[in-house]
């Protein structure tokens, strides 16, 4: 900002001082005007034109000065000159043009500068207007570091350029990357001549004096990926003609192609160097990269007497947590780049993994009935060396853990059962798991304490009204003669007889209801052993009006199989004479089927076997037809014929049933995708009274194993149970709809009302709203 016009201005100086810093240019004006008087004395005002400076304007007037700040800065005169080559590649025979680019302040454009240049420090032209040095026609001698010098006219000001190495290349060379050579790298050499004013045939390359390549016009050598043996002298060489010259042979100069090592051949180390199973082993895969590489990426891969343990992978070490007996072999490892241009294998290193004894599997007692308390221990020794170590105890039947990992070196089954049979095995451990070894095998067979029952009636074919009994027979172990069993009859999955000494049930007088699907369990007093029997379906005959009418009945009683299942159909026939000899008739799909028997065996079922089945015999009606269902999969959902509808309070039965050839675990059942029961031996469902609100989707799944594969979990076709309604919920009525007290009805009887309805087997019952009922006294007539 300049002084007021009306002041007495004595003079105007520009004061122009040197900043050296950021500092410097902050430099504030009261500072600066305390400076001023001595500036003055010492006659410091005159200009100083320096590179950087800040200006600032000083008014002298007749009483006092003024210090005012120059929004200007100086600049340098001119930059630092750069050398330039044109072309950027010269050849023997070109012009070669040397420029000094520099560029002077425009506010300074009037101001003359001259130009010098220089080759290894020797003048090659003297200083001149002309910022342009040129050789017209090149040759190898003019090779060299060039720089150029800038200066004012009065020499007060000059710069020197940095340097800038000029070749001048011969008329045949040998082209090759500047940079060093690696192992792997890719190596393209080039047979380059000055193509402007020759003409060039026959290229060829040598390797140490020895032809490796030759061509007609080809003028590159190419190698892949180089080898450090490839490392040698090379050159090369074309028959060159100008004009009218005869062809004439020109070599370039030899070049020495030294190829590194791009990394050492592997040596392979172990820690620890005493291996003990159990012990985490780690194996190193050592190499040295070169430095000036040092970005490339390695891949690594372990070997075990000459089969890949750990395929290629970025980490040079390959480690077994928890080294076992197995893992002793010869080791080695090979490094290869990413690329897979340059790969090194290393010499081989036996590491022997040293043994800990395997534990041994005792039982007691040595035989195991059903029922008894069975003890199985895991016998172990540990070393000496290692007495303090805490070790844990894990149990196996048949593969599958029957406890988990314990201090405890035994396993105790309270009531052995037959499921519990099997081969058993256990495995210890260290705390840390890095020590574990399996015993052999020692199969434990649970001897039966009685049979699985088996349930019969008498008579065979039951006529409504007869007696019936039913009973639960079973085999008990003569070693155990004394023990006491007892007995409970089902029909239908509900109970119809409690446990009892008795294994007989009887029906004095049978009626059509008494038909079902009959199972009997039976159990020691103690109940730590029961079995249910299979399901024996027992129809009641009834006579219609002296025609016979038979009941087709399935043996098992389930309306779906497996291919390869065996069925039993059965025609049941009333008889007031049972002795009387029958033919019986079978139909499938109204067809006529081979078989005049009474029963028709299905032995090995297929698909063909699908269909609705039918019977008849003379003198009677045709029986209403009982669908048999063959499906194929590897797990159905069983559940017995029945009609078309089920009714809330019914029992149902459901069976997840596998193919005969496959074992089986794990057996689940779903609702609608819900899980509603889970068991690994138990394959059956049961709802003794199903209600309206269990209607759904419903399937089972099973862990199957074939063969010697692992078990996998295979899932059933989802089957939909409908149920209906067996009665409607019930609603209270009052007659009449006013009730005046009198009789037996007292207004204290007023109240809210409700009714209940329920089958005679309470197996459903339904509660009415309620319903309030004023009784009004005599004087509301």
């Amino acid at each position: 900002m300049l002084p007021d016009c009306d002041r007495n201005i004595l003079g105007i100086f520009w004061l122009i001082l040197p900043v050296k810093s950021r500092g410097d240019l902050e430099r504030d004006a009261e500072e600066l005007r305390e400076e001023v008087p001595m500036i003055l004395n010492t006659g410091a005002l005159s200009p100083v034109i320096i590179q950087y400076t800040e200006v600032w304007i000083i008014v002298l007037d007749s009483s006092s000065f003024s210090v005012y700040h120059s929004p200007s800065r100086y600049t340098e005169l001119f930059s630092p000159p750069e050398i330039k080559v044109t072309p950027s590649r010269v050849i023997e025979g070109d012009e070669m043009t040397v420029r000094c680019d520099t560029r002077l302040d425009p506010l300074r454009g009037g101001t003359e500068l001259y130009f010098a240049f220089y080759r290894d420090g020797r003048t090659v032209r003297g200083y001149n207007v002309s910022d342009t040095y040129r050789v017209r026609s090149s040759q190898l001698e003019d090779s060299g570091n060039y720089t150029c010098e800038v200066r004012r006219r009065s020499g007060s000001v000059r710069t020197m350029s940095d340097g800038l190495y000029i070749q001048i290349y011969d008329i045949v060379i040998l082209q090759r990357p500047p940079s060093a050579i690696y192992e792997g790298d890719p190596l393209t050499l080039r047979c380059y001549h000055h193509w402007r004013f020759y003409i060039a045939i026959n290229p060829t390359f040598y390797k140490d004096d020895q032809e490796i390549k030759s061509s007609e016009s080809d003028s590159t050598f190419h190698i892949p990926n180089i080898m450090m043996s490839q490392s040698g002298l090379y050159k090369c060489t074309k028959q060159i003609y100008s004009k009218d010259s005869p062809y004439v042979t020109e070599y370039s100069d030899v070049a020495f192609i030294s190829v590194k090592e791009l990394f050492s051949p592997p040596e392979i180390k172990v820690t620890p160097s005493r291996v003990i199973e159990g012990d985490e082993m780690t194996v190193r895969c050592d190499t040295r990269l070169d430095p000036l590489r040092g970005g490339t990426e390695l891949h690594f891969a372990f070997y075990r007497d000459g089969r890949t343990v750990r395929g290629y992978d970025v980490s040079d070490t390959y480690r077994v947590r928890s080294a076992q007996l197995e893992d002793s072999g010869k080791y080695t490892c090979e490094v290869r780049m990413a690329s897979d241009t340059v790969r090194k294998m290393s010499d081989g290193l036996y590491i022997q993994i040293y043994e800990i004894s395997p534990p041994e599997i005792k039982v007691t007692p040595s035989r195991v009935i059903e029922g008894d308390e069975m003890t199985v221990r895991c016998d172990t020794r540990l070393d000496p060396l290692r007495g303090g170590t805490e070790l844990h105890f894990a149990f196996y039947r048949d593969g599958r853990t029957v406890r988990g990992y314990d201090v405890s070196d035994t396993y105790r089954v309270r009531s052995s059962q037959l499921q519990d049979s099997g081969k058993y095995t256990c495995e210890v451990r260290m705390t840390s798991d890095t020590v574990k070894k399996m015993s052999d095998g020692l199969y434990i067979q649970i001897y039966e304490l009685f049979s699985p029952p088996e349930i019969k009636v008498t008579p065979s074919r039951v006529i409504e009204g007869n007696e019936m009994t039913v009973r639960c027979n079973t085999r008990l172990d003569p070693l155990r003669g004394g023990t006491e069993l007892h007995f409970a009859f089902y029909r239908d999955g509900r109970t119809v007889q409690g446990y009892n000494v008795s294994d007989t049930y009887r029906v004095r007088s049978s009626q059509l209801e008494d038909s079902g699907n009959y199972t009997c369990e039976v159990r020691m007093r103690s109940d730590t052993v029961r079995k249910m029997s299979d399901g024996l379906y027992i129809q009641i005959m009834q006579i219609h009006g002296g025609a016979i009418k038979p009941v087709v009945t399935f043996t098992p009683n389930w309306g779906n199989v497996l291919p390869g299942d065996s069925v039993i159909l059965r025609c049941n026939v009333p008889s007031t004479v049972p002795e009387e000899p029958r033919t019986y008739h079978w139909y499938k799909d109204n067809q006529p089927i081979p078989g005049d028997q009474q029963r028709h065996f299905i032995s090995i079922s297929s698909d063909k076997d699908r269909g609705d089945y039918q019977c008849w015999t003379i003198g009677g009606d045709i029986s209403d037809p009982v669908f048999l269902n063959v499906t194929y999969n590897d797990v159905i959902l069983q559940r017995p014929p029945s009609p078309s509808a089920i009714y809330e309070g019914d029992p149902l039965i459901l069976r997840c049933h596998h193919g005969i050839f496959y074992n089986a675990i794990n057996t689940k059942f779903y609702k609608d995708d819900q899980e509603i029961k889970s068991s690994e031996s138990d394959s059956t469902f049961h709802i003794p009274n199903i209600m309206m609100s269990q209607s759904g989707l419903y399937k089972c799944t099973k862990r199957i194993q074939r063969n010697d594969s692992p078990y996998a979990r295979e899932d059933s076709d989802v089957f939909i149970i409908s149920v209906k309604e067996l009665f409607s919920p019930p609603e209270i009525k009052v007659t009449p709809s006013r009730v005046i007290e009198g009789g037996e009805m007292t207004m204290e009887d007023s109240g809210n009302y409700t009714c209940e309805g329920r089958t005679a087997s309470d197996s459903v019952r339904k509660m009415s709203d309620g319903f309030y009922i004023q009784i009004y006294g005599e004087h509301m007539k």
